[in-house]
């Protein structure tokens, strides 16, 4: 994934998350699942977590090469 197309994922993870930008790439790169999961609703944290735990799904979507590659794959999980 290019630098834009991961700029653009960030921007709209971001708004759907109620958060910023800045402090969603930051915590994504320190790893605190926990801190990204505190607005979302049970059933999304469920999702999320299950996603998290198919390893073979994180390796496709950070190997996505865009944000709607990345829209599809959670879509057929």
């Amino acid at each position: 994934m290019n630098e834009k197309n991961f700029e653009n994922l960030i921007n709209s993870a971001s708004q759907k998350l109620g958060t910023s930008p800045e402090k969603l790439r930051q915590t994504l790169e320190q790893g605190d699942v926990k801190a990204l999961s505190a607005n979302l609703s049970k059933s999304d944290k469920a999702k999320l977590r299950a996603v998290l735990s198919n390893k073979e799904l994180v390796n496709k979507l950070k190997n996505a090469s865009n944000p709607q590659d990345i829209m599809r794959m959670l879509n057929e999980k």
